[in-house]
């Protein structure tokens, strides 16, 4: 996994920083990677729980614009805002009393969030210096596979495509961290250069 890392864009004083909190990264990538497994291993629980939060999400969100529209009223893009968070609220609700014509319309957009996500870490990964640019390159080729995956088959599949697209995409994130946290711990600490020594002349 070390091959998908270049640690060597990192600064003396960023690798003595992450090498002291190497223990964050595996524990946080840990955590991801049992999350992606217990997603396979229970997709459509998986399936329901991502398009469940997603209503929720939604609805919060559109609840505070509604508030924030009112409490901001007078102004000329109240209408707008007001329209904007109901339109949200409404659209989380109705994920949430229906989850299975939510997940159909939530796997369209899922396989189109990974398919241009997929571009990007692929694009960051060629073009961008940074200690993830091997882990990038692949999660982006991932991502695009996937994306184009849950595409060709909707809607065919949305009992499990939400549920294994996002347990996969927590395993990536998962393997990626802890990768990264092992090869910071491994890295040689700063060698000081001894003084020498001084002889008291006579």
């Amino acid at each position: 996994m070390n091959l998908l890392l270049n640690l060597a864009t990192l600064e003396t004083a960023e690798r003595q920083m992450l090498r002291q909190n190497w223990g964050t990264f595996v524990a946080i990538g840990a955590l991801f990677a049992i999350l992606g497994v217990v997603g396979l291993v229970f997709v459509g629980l998986a399936t329901l729980v991502t398009v469940l939060f997603i209503g929720w999400a939604f609805a919060i969100a559109g609840f505070a614009g509604v508030v924030h529209a009112i409490i901001r009223k007078g102004w000329s893009g109240f209408w707008l805002d007001l329209l904007c968070g109901l339109v949200t609220e409404f659209a989380g609700i109705f994920i949430i009393l229906h989850p299975l014509e939510g997940a159909s319309f939530l796997t369209a957009i899922i396989g189109v969030v990974f398919l241009v996500g997929g571009i990007f870490r692929l694009g960051a990964g060629v073009a961008m210096k940074n200690p993830y640019a091997g882990w990038f390159v692949v999660h982006g080729l991932v991502s695009i596979l996937l994306g184009l995956m849950i595409l060709s088959e909707w809607p065919d599949t949305i009992a499990w495509v939400i549920g294994t697209l996002v347990s996969i995409d927590l395993l990536m994130d998962g393997f990626r961290l802890i990768s990264f946290g092992f090869a910071i711990k491994q890295q040689a600490e700063p060698s000081s250069e001894a003084i020498p020594a001084t002889t008291p002349t006579a």
